[in-house]
């Protein structure tokens, strides 16, 4: 094989593989690992009470939660997510475990899979656009909305800032041991916050919220008192460590996405036009006949 084949032949295997590498490899690559593991924390203060009539006790709590993929297959992973708050001397004082099941390529919760039907978002999609999300976590026990507000800078990122909130979410099983709940009373949570999202990565690089606890009359659903009250958001250790973790995806994404098929596709153009190009001896002898 000559010098130009195997040029030409060379240009003509690195356009395809540049292709395969934007639309298959690449999306491959940055789907959710098979051993998929995050952990965060949250600075937190508490308020409680026990019924209507109780005294409010306040606390300052560390909340800690932790997601690890169980067992995944090319297209889903089922995840465990705990959350645990703990007091100033580590004794827990309220916490929650779930099972989901997630795509790993679109990062949605899908229905048939996990503890309970869900839906929205587990994790926030690559290249999020500014747009609303549901998303449904670890953190809570029903559909959430993420409302798009705007974007800013934060340590010279670009990132979206979004309103979180829900309203009437059914926390019954984890107020249980209230007196009289579930016998008498169901409890539901409402809460509002801001999430600060790097787009590229997905990755939620700062959170803060605040919630209210309340027990509800089963039969009419009227709001009878408040029991739990609270306001948390990521620990400065854990803004820091999900800020590097966005930025080292959104770098991985892009040589993944955007460099790697481009070096293919100049690779490819610069084999072709080099094995089109006419060797010097040929244009030599060229020049001769026509003299």
């Amino acid at each position: 094989m000559s010098v130009r084949s195997a040029l030409l032949g060379l240009g003509m295997v690195c356009w395809p593989l540049a292709a395969a590498q934007y639309f298959y490899i690449a999306p491959q690559l940055l789907r959710i690992p098979a051993d998929y593991a995050s952990e965060t924390s949250f600075d937190a203060s508490t308020r409680a009470r026990a019924h209507a009539d109780a005294e409010w006790t306040s606390s300052s709590l560390v909340a800690r939660r932790v997601d690890q993929a169980l067992v995944s297959s090319a297209g889903h992973a089922i995840i465990q997510g705990d959350m645990h708050w703990t007091n100033k001397a580590g004794v827990v004082e309220y916490e929650s475990s779930a099972i989901f099941g997630v795509d790993r390529h679109t990062r949605r919760n899908l229905p048939g899979y996990g503890g309970a039907v869900r839906g929205g978002q587990f994790l926030f999609p690559r290249h999020a656009d500014a747009k609303n999300f549901d998303y449904w976590d670890t953190q809570f026990i029903g559909l959430c909305r993420a409302t798009f507000e705007r974007a800013l800078e934060m340590d010279g990122v670009l990132v979206h800032m979004y309103h979180i909130g829900a309203t009437g979410l059914d926390e019954t099983d984890g107020y249980s041991h209230l007196p009289d709940v579930p016998e008498r009373f169901r409890v539901h949570t409402d809460f509002a916050g801001t999430l600060w999202l790097e787009p590229d990565s997905g990755v939620v690089v700062d959170y803060q919220e605040e919630g209210i606890s309340y027990l509800v009359e089963p039969a009419g659903g009227a709001r009878l008192a408040d029991v739990y009250a609270w306001k948390d958001r990521f620990t400065a250790a854990a803004k820091s460590a999900k800020m590097r973790v966005a930025v080292a995806e959104r770098r991985r994404g892009r040589a993944l996405e955007v460099w790697v098929p481009a070096a293919l596709l100049l690779a490819g153009a610069a084999a072709v036009l080099h094995g089109l190009r006419p060797r010097r001896g040929t244009a030599a002898r060229a020049a001769r006949v026509r003299a």
